[in-house]
């Protein structure tokens, strides 16, 4: 839960970045009214529009849009690649070619405040710059959430940091913000640090001054007082005792309230802790020696034809699918899935987009494991950056969490092959860079879908790249 958020944003681009399910999604759906904070309100000037992480269904005013032929509006389709045909066939889009048809309708209507989730999924290096020029062009209010960190760069001037129970807002981009965030992370460990230190230092001391005094009251409160006592602890008769004992209990409750402000102003230092993260992709090559081995052929895709050449994969496999959006790659993984030599259970199978009936579907299964499986699972959720309990308590997990649910599960059977299809979509920054980490490790088949270059080439080491309507093994 987020309380006490209070935040004045004007023109200008303003990032969100944090860990799938921290609520950036949350405050998006607030700052479009399409939510009511449980207290409090939310004030906008003019409209406002969200473009939603997923592209289940069409925008509201794509009819309007595709009617509008004016010369303002067929530069916004020019310059996002829209075709003519788009609005008549959403249903046989690619999810790259939705998102920027939904991204042209939400520029087209010309909002006051335009709120975008993840814009950049699905889409080929020349699809994001297209709408990362589009982008920088909007003159109102704009929120980004998105693990694109170099558009984020490219577009925003201030950043809204994500962490449980609180947000941070820095006039700054999101490099210079993390930066900023962890110098004072970092000083306020070193305060609370010297805070405790001297807490622990008045606790003594008043805990000496306390056993002091106790002493003295015991041993000037008998029936006599020997010589002895008289020397060590300075009383030399009824009033003299009487003061002693009366100075050493106002020592001791001084000493005391010195070490309990000292407490309070340890327990006033805050800061954010940093969790372990990472996790380990645990499997083991395949017991025999092709997981596909299929003959030259073609397939369908959209209104044309995929021609395929003759396809092998072998258990150490390490390959990156890549082609333009809308080329058939997706279509291309569907077809290879059917004839996969590979049990259900010994295969990660992450497809580019989960629908929210069916990741609820997931949650609504997992449950029902036993505690040991549900507890690993959690545990690999756990060290990817998402808040377990909250997933739980949830109804829909957002893409990002879902995503992460998928490979936890998957992982339960130790499996041979990992299809992953755009497995940074959705994902966190830190998310990416565990899964990068895990992935270079795992000791099965890989096979990877994806526009991020440079993941790829860390994680594969040949590819099959769709072109023309045909794909091509490269090595």
């Amino acid at each position: 839960m987020i309380t006490e958020l209070s935040y004045s944003l004007g023109n200008g681009w303003t990032s969100l970045a944090g860990a799938n399910g921290c609520g950036k999604t949350t405050v998006l759906k607030l700052a479009c009214g399409m939510l009511k904070p449980d207290s409090g309100s939310v004030d906008s000037s003019g409209t406002a529009v969200l473009c939603a992480q997923r592209t289940d269904h069409p925008p509201a005013l794509l009819n309007e849009f595709q009617n509008d032929w004016c010369g303002e509006t067929i530069q916004l389709r020019d310059s996002l690649g829209i075709g003519d045909s788009w609005a008549e066939r959403w249903s046989t889009l690619s999810h790259g070619e939705r998102k920027r048809l939904q991204l042209a309708v939400a520029l087209w209507s010309r909002p006051s405040l335009l709120a975008v989730d993840e814009p950049f999924n699905h889409l080929d290096s020349m699809g994001r710059d297209a709408v990362v020029m589009a982008l920088s062009a909007f003159t109102g209010c704009g929120l980004l959430v998105s693990h694109d960190r170099a558009a984020m760069e490219t577009l925003c001037t201030r950043t809204m940091l994500f962490h449980p129970g609180r947000i941070s807002l820095y006039n700054a981009g999101y490099s210079r913000a993390v930066d900023e965030e962890e110098m004072e992370r970092t000083r306020l460990a070193a305060a609370r640090e010297a805070a405790k230190r001297d807490y622990l230092k008045k606790k003594r001391d008043a805990r000496r001054k306390m056993l002091k005094a106790r002493t003295i009251q015991a041993q000037a409160g008998g029936a006599g007082v020997s010589f002895r006592d008289i020397c060590r602890l300075g009383l030399d008769g009824p009033s003299r005792i009487d003061g002693i004992v009366q100075k050493a209990g106002q020592r001791s409750r001084e000493a005391a309230a010195k070490a309990e402000r000292a407490r309070e102003r340890m327990e006033s230092i805050t800061y954010r802790k940093v969790h372990r993260t990472g996790i380990d992709l645990t499997g083991e090559p395949a017991e025999m020696n092709l997981l596909l081995d299929e003959a030259p052929g073609s397939i369908t895709v959209g209104r044309g034809s995929l021609v395929i050449p003759a396809l092998e994969l072998l258990p150490g496999d390490r390959i990156a699918l890549t082609g333009p959006n809308g080329s058939g790659k997706s279509t291309l993984l569907r077809w290879m899935k059917a004839r996969l030599r590979c049990p259900e259970e010994k295969l990660v199978w992450i497809p580019q987009e989960i629908a929210a009936e069916e990741a609820s579907r997931l949650l609504t299964e997992l449950r029902g494991l036993s505690r040991d499986e549900l507890g690993f699972i959690m545990t690999v959720v756990r060290r990817l950056g998402s808040d377990p309990e909250k997933l739980l308590d949830s109804s829909v997990p957002s893409p990002g969490e879902t995503r992460k649910l998928l490979l936890a599960r998957g992982l339960l059977g130790d499996p041979w092959l990992i299809v992953m299809d755009e497995p940074t979509n959705h994902m966190d920054l830190p998310s990416v860079e565990c899964l990068e980490k895990a992935l270079a490790e795992y000791p099965g088949a890989v096979l990877l879908v994806s526009h991020d270059r440079a993941f790829l080439d860390a994680l594969t080491d040949s590819s099959w790249s769709i072109g023309s309507g045909e794909l091509r093994i490269l090595v």
